[in-house]
């Protein structure tokens, strides 16, 4: 019943998408990402701007009340940094729903994640193949306050095969709710806010991988 009305929802309600022209900061107007689960606002405010050049798809983000950002323990590219605070990225060529899509994930530590996930049923990932940091050769940076964080990242088109016109896309945040005294603590819906751009609906169990909510880029 839940999976019926999530797709009435989301076909009366139209892709979100965002234009961008060569060398153009676009901020997106959306400021408070969304849960996943139901699609209410976060209180959390969350900043993304975008720019396409020849070589790069640039993406400049800020995080802001994030109060354990110092607790983030995860210093190793392609690590499981999903289990604690990450902003992340999934994208593929092409306007309709892919299922082949490549995740990125940067952390409050400078770490990246980069993998290729196969997702044949738009529901569950089968597969993830990464991509090594030296290969995926993204430029990236962060920087940490008190109670907030904010990254770069310069993506470039040759890791996404070549810079196309169009892309699907969507951005997410993991937030942490509350102190943990184990630095090896692993994230829940109880301890954690897990938010969308565009809200993948997903019911009881918050869920980022539903390529068909990806919103559209499109690239003049």
């Amino acid at each position: 019943m839940f999976n019926f009305l999530y797709i009435i929802l989301f076909v009366m309600n139209a892709i979100p998408t965002i234009n961008l022209s060569k060398n153009i900061w676009v901020k997106l107007p959306e400021t408070h990402f969304k849960n996943a689960t139901d699609g209410k606002e976060s209180k959390q405010i969350t900043e993304v701007k975008l720019k396409a050049d020849e070589q790069y798809l640039s993406v400049e983000f800020d995080c802001q009340q994030n109060p354990y950002v110092a607790q983030n323990t995860y210093n190793q590219h392609n690590s499981e940094m999903y289990n604690q605070e990450v902003f992340e990225l999934f994208i593929a060529q092409g306007d309709k729903t892919p299922t082949r899509y490549l995740e990125l994930e940067i952390n409050p530590n400078n770490v990246i994640f980069a993998g290729w996930i196969e997702n044949p049923t738009k529901e569950a990932p089968k597969s993830c193949e990464f991509v090594k940091h030296e290969d995926a050769k993204i430029i990236h940076s962060v920087t940490k306050t008190k109670d907030s964080w904010s990254g770069k990242m310069q993506i470039p088109w040759t890791l996404l095969g070549g810079k196309k016109s169009e892309y699907r896309i969507n951005f997410y945040r993991i937030i942490s709710l509350k102190s943990h005294t184990n630095p090896e603590w692993k994230g829940s819906p109880a301890s954690c806010a897990y938010l969308c751009w565009s809200p993948t609906m997903s019911g009881e169990t918050p869920r980022f991988h539903r390529p068909d909510t990806f919103g559209l880029l499109k690239i003049e």
